[in-house]
């Protein structure tokens, strides 16, 4: 077997393994979800919302029309049925951006997401059809998605609106869902709820936030080129730069290529607990800050390592010359 075939063995082998500790992971938190306590924010928060209390939810009213099926679903199965459902949203999500869904069912803001019953996967799955759909109108529904948590996926929505060459096809399912909401819940809704977000809700997931600091992580859009990369940051600056964002919602930025060290380094803030308790979620923004500062020193690294490479086949060859 030549070079490239045992590479490619290699990396079919490295990929198997990723997707069979992604199913077992999701299997355990589907079983889990049937006999554990959990899903409380989809109980308290969700299901009221979709139901019709649209201040429940903390999100924009239009969220009420997309959450709608789930009050289809009997509220003992609930938590279960969600949680396959983030499982499959998230996987599917990670394998179309090339990350890695070891890694991001293994990490901790994932746990926190499937135990909360939280909706980030949606955002997940909104922010990957808008960048990898096909067809426009796909592409359209994924920002849709994406919107139900504008104060995380905002700023991408807005990169993505900007580089799409079909804007008008893209936005027609946005503002169709727009009209339908405000046909349905009137058309002040967005400044009611705009004025309501104005007392957010109170919870320690949300200790993480680095406001206002976090948002000199925006710097990072000039620094990286591409598209993809840029999406990237928005998502992981908004996780540690916006005041309500809670670090269960890093899975947005977990689910592109991420290095394996970020599942042990997503745990960290657990050092501080037998000092300050559950206030230690305050240090859960060392991942997305030593992520950000090993994609943006990436560049740096790479001509360092080529500039080593080079000097020393420079000083083998100079050896090679003086023995002769």
């Amino acid at each position: 077997m030549g070079l490239t075939g045992g590479l490619r063995l290699r990396f079919a082998n490295v990929v198997t393994l990723r997707r069979a500790i992604a199913a077992e992971v999701a299997a355990i938190a589907v079983v889990m979800s049937f006999v554990l306590p959990g899903g409380q924010d989809l109980h308290v928060y969700y299901l009221p919302m979709a139901s019709g209390c649209l201040t429940c939810g903390f999100a924009p009213y239009h969220t009420a029309i997309i959450l709608w099926p789930i009050t289809l679903i009997p509220a003992r199965l609930l938590w279960p049925a969600w949680t396959l459902t983030s499982c499959l949203l998230l996987w599917w999500a990670a394998e179309r951006l090339g990350g890695n869904p070891a890694a991001l069912f293994l990490s901790f803001p994932f746990l926190g997401q499937i135990w909360l019953g939280q909706i980030d996967a949606l955002v997940v799955a909104g922010l990957t059809l808008a960048m990898t759909g096909r067809n426009p109108y796909l592409r359209g529904l994924g920002l849709t998605l994406a919107s139900i948590k504008p104060h995380l996926a905002g700023i991408a929505i807005l990169i993505l609106l900007y580089r799409e060459r079909q804007r008008l096809k893209v936005l027609a399912m946005p503002l169709s869902t727009l009209a339908l909401s405000m046909i349905l819940f009137g058309p002040a809704w967005p400044l009611d709820w705009l004025l309501a977000c104005r007392e957010p809700a109170a919870h320690i997931w949300r200790l993480s936030s680095l406001y206002p600091l976090g948002l000199l992580a925006l710097a990072g859009l000039v620094w990286l080129k591409s598209d993809r990369d840029r999406i990237w940051c928005a998502g992981l600056s908004s996780a540690i730069g916006i005041p309500d964002v809670g670090c269960y919602s890093y899975v947005v930025f977990l689910s592109f290529p991420a290095p394996w060290w970020v599942v042990p380094l997503s745990y960290s803030w657990i050092l501080y607990y037998p000092f300050i308790g559950l206030d230690s979620l305050r240090f859960a923004w060392m991942l997305p800050v030593v992520l950000l500062m090993d994609r943006l020193t990436l560049p740096v690294r790479t001509r360092i390592m080529r500039h080593k490479r080079c000097t020393g086949r420079n000083h083998l060859g100079a050896a090679a010359g003086g023995r002769r």
